[in-house]
């Protein structure tokens, strides 16, 4: 949902109904199910909830990161970048976006930052 205040920005990124389901999981088809969130320029951001409720695999989704192409991974929905769908963008166009405009610091952050460089500096 937007912030009133900024109700009239473009968001920077914009999730629309994602879905994510794994085909082998049969008794929780969706592991992400229908989440809707928008995130504006120069805007912090934090995406929590228990372990195993989808926090990695909506990252992941957004990097492109999942096998979006195999018949074991289905995603519904759109994330909109900059108003590009990143669910349609090509390998080679996602590989200059990730880590370069995009990122992801995964849970264990020792393993994830340069304690040498500041947390600014990184993000």
């Amino acid at each position: 949902m937007l912030k009133n205040n900024m109700a009239n920005t473009t968001p920077l990124l914009f999730i629309n109904d994602l879905s994510v389901s794994f085909s082998q999981n049969e008794t929780n088809p969706n592991i992400v199910d229908h989440i809707t969130f928008a995130i504006q320029p120069g805007e912090m951001f934090a995406l929590v909830g228990e372990s195993g409720s989808g926090k990695s695999v909506t990252a992941l989704s957004i990097l492109g990161l999942l096998q979006h192409t195999s018949s074991k991974v289905k995603l519904s929905g759109k994330i909109l970048y900059q108003g590009m769908n990143l669910l349609d963008t090509p390998a080679n166009k996602l590989q200059k976006i990730r880590g370069n405009e995009i990122s992801m610091i995964f849970q264990e952050p020792m393993t994830s930052l340069n304690p040498l460089h500041t947390i600014t500096r990184q993000i």
